[in-house]
């Protein structure tokens, strides 16, 4: 299987996040190829922030999830290759540019994106998909 992640779904991975963590211990265990836009390590690194911030994590503990982000293999792609296609796609759905990149890189790659977002999952049916449970 090849997809482009959302940065909610590795977050969620990352964080344990319940009812999500055995349907995303099966996709990452499936997975062979992982893609994402380069704006997925800050948006990452601010989600972990967060979690230190409500208490739910020690500083320590975020920065292991930030190490173990880095073992997940994901393949970073510039923004900068993806932010024409997604300014357009972000024009006509309503949508933010940052989740557009996301799109845009899974049509151009003609990968399923892997994400929770609702609003993706709605407006992108051909394209966004949960991590389907077994």
């Amino acid at each position: 299987m090849t997809a482009v992640v959302d940065t909610g779904v590795v977050a969620c991975y990352l964080l344990g996040s319940e009812p999500y963590v055995d349907d995303l211990c099966r996709f990452w265990r499936d997975v062979q190829t992982v893609l994402a836009p380069a704006i997925w390590q800050g948006e990452l690194a601010n989600v972990v922030a967060q979690a230190v911030g409500a208490g739910v994590i020690s500083a320590d503990g975020a920065l292991k999830r930030l190490t173990w982000a880095r073992r997940l293999g994901i393949r970073s792609v510039p923004t900068m290759t993806l932010w024409g296609g997604a300014l357009l796609r972000a024009a006509k759905s309503g949508l933010a540019v940052y989740d557009m990149l996301f799109v845009e890189l899974a049509a151009r790659e003609r990968m399923p994106l892997v994400t929770y977002d609702a609003r993706l999952l709605a407006a992108f049916p051909e394209i966004a998909q949960p991590p389907a449970p077994a």
